[in-house]
């Protein structure tokens, strides 16, 4: 398994739960396994997509990043991204 996660600046929590709300049928088409977004801050947010590996993340995350963008007054700030070396449920 593979994780994304991009760090990101808005101006409105509301329209960016709704943005990932309305990106979730998107990203599994893209691949995602799962998603997680959080709120940081007032004005900040981190989104979590696990993946089942590097090759379809790739393929994927900057169209879906792109996208969201476009939903919601919000950009990327930063990203890190790499395999899942433990896994527990």
């Amino acid at each position: 398994m593979f994780i994304t996660n991009t760090d990101w600046e808005f101006s409105d929590a509301a329209s960016v739960k709704k943005a990932g709300e309305s990106m979730w049928p998107t990203m599994q088409a893209a691949g995602a396994l799962v998603f997680y977004a959080f709120q940081t801050s007032e004005t900040s947010g981190r989104t979590t997509i696990v993946w089942p590996d590097a090759a379809v993340a790739h393929a994927a995350i900057d169209d879906l990043r792109a996208a969201a963008s476009k939903l919601a007054d919000m950009k990327v700030v930063g990203s890190v991204a790499g395999e899942v070396m433990v896994h527990r449920s």
